[in-house]
C-alpha cells in the first residue's frame, strides 16, 4: 500500500531531478548557441575576405598604401567590408580599425595575398561608390595617368616583389 508520506517523498525526488535536468540542459543549449554563433561570424568574416581578395580590392589598397594613399586605401577597404566592427591587419601591422571592439565573441580570418604584377606604371581610379579601376602596366607615368578615367585617379609604380603578404580581418561581433 502506498501511504502519503511515500507519494509526497517520490513527488521530491522527481522535482528534484527535473531541476538538475533542466539546469543541465540550459548550460548545454547556451554552449551550443555560442558556438554556432561564432561559426556563423567566422563564415560570413571568411566570405567577405575571400570576396575583397578575389575582387582586387586587396591589392589596389596595398599599392595605394605603398605609395602614401592611406586614407583613400581605408575608404576603399571600408566601402567593401560589411561587417561593423573590426581590424583590418597586414602582416602584424593593424591598418584599418573600424568600430567598437567591447564584444567578446572574436573571430580572425587570415589569407596570404601575392601581387601578380609586372613592374612599372599603374594608373588607378576609383570613386566615392568604392568602383577600383587599375589598368597597367604603363611605359611612363602620363600614360598610366591617362589611362584611366574616374573621379580620383593617380599615377601608381609598382616594384615587383614577390614576397607574399599576410593579411587578416578580425571581427568583433554577436
Amino acid at each position: 500500500m502506498i501511504f502519503d508520506m511515500d507519494l509526497v517523498i517520490a513527488i521530491v525526488i522527481l522535482t528534484i531531478g527535473m531541476a538538475f535536468f533542466t539546469t543541465s540542459l540550459v548550460e548545454h543549449s547556451g554552449a551550443y548557441q555560442d558556438v554556432i554563433k561564432s561559426d556563423i561570424l567566422h563564415d560570413k568574416v571568411s566570405y567577405q575576405l575571400k570576396a575583397i581578395i578575389t575582387d582586387g580590392t586587396v591589392e589596389t589598397a596595398l599599392l595605394l598604401w605603398n605609395n602614401n594613399e592611406d586614407s583613400t586605401a581605408e575608404s576603399i577597404l571600408s566601402n567593401r567590408l560589411y561587417v561593423k566592427n573590426y581590424d583590418f591587419i597586414v602582416d602584424d601591422q593593424v591598418v584599418v580599425s573600424k568600430g567598437s571592439k567591447s564584444n567578446q565573441n572574436i573571430v580572425i580570418v587570415s589569407s596570404v595575398v601575392i601581387m601578380n604584377r609586372s613592374e612599372g606604371w599603374y594608373g588607378v581610379a576609383w570613386d566615392e561608390g568604392g568602383s577600383i579601376t587599375i589598368k597597367g602596366p604603363e611605359i611612363s607615368e602620363t600614360q598610366a595617368y591617362q589611362s584611366v578615367s574616374g573621379d580620383y585617379k593617380k599615377a601608381i609604380y609598382y616594384f615587383n616583389n614577390s614576397k607574399p603578404v599576410e593579411v587578416s580581418l578580425k571581427v568583433y561581433g554577436n
